[in-house]
């Protein structure tokens, strides 16, 4: 694979992003501690260079999101591409709302939504994201996908009934027999 990544990366995650990087739904069957989220951010910047995507939408539990914004883009993420993640936070002051806002101009910047599992809660949570995916070509990724096991679960039914605005779905999940994934179920 010839691309110009920001870290290099190694064997197992090469032939990952391989595999993955065109694919519309796809899960990282990886264990823990192995790079998921680099091989993630590989391929959103493909899909960006290749013009598929302008938009990304990350969920991940309470724990991991400020990790996203703060270690793994900043680490990982290639240069080149301009971009401007934005965290998504429950309590909404005008900084923050400021910050919401720029993920909807225009102009050929990334725009990159990092959202807690614990969001799609909320009818708040749930429609900003609904919003997000209408006005991106977006990828969609979940982060620990046991966050979303449950099928009854209002949280995973409301992630769930985001998908199809999606263009690409990733899911990370955790090795387990069963796995609920946002567009389908995988045994």
């Amino acid at each position: 694979m010839n691309y110009k990544f920001k870290t290099k990366p190694y064997a197992h995650q090469l032939k990952a992003l391989e595999m993955s990087w065109d694919k519309s739904y796809f899960a990282y069957f990886m264990e823990m501690g192995t790079g998921k989220s680099k091989v993630l951010l590989d391929n959103i910047a493909m899909l960006y260079d290749n013009g598929k995507i302008n938009g990304v939408l990350i969920v991940a539990p309470k724990g991991v999101v400020k990790t996203w914004y703060e270690q793994e883009i900043p680490t990982h993420f290639v240069d080149h591409i301009p971009c401007s993640p934005v965290l998504w936070q429950a309590m909404i002051t005008k900084k923050q709302q400021h910050q919401l806002d720029t993920l909807f101009q225009t102009g050929h910047d990334l725009h990159i939504l990092i959202m807690n599992v614990e969001a799609f809660s909320t009818k708040k949570g749930l429609e900003f994201a609904a919003r997000f995916l209408r006005c991106h070509n977006t990828l969609f990724a979940v982060d620990e996908s046991t966050t979303i096991k449950n099928p009854e679960a209002k949280r995973t039914r409301n992630i769930c009934s985001l998908a199809p605005f999606a263009k690409y779905s990733l899911v990370y999940p955790i090795l387990t027999d069963y796995i609920y994934h946002p567009s389908c179920q995988i045994q």
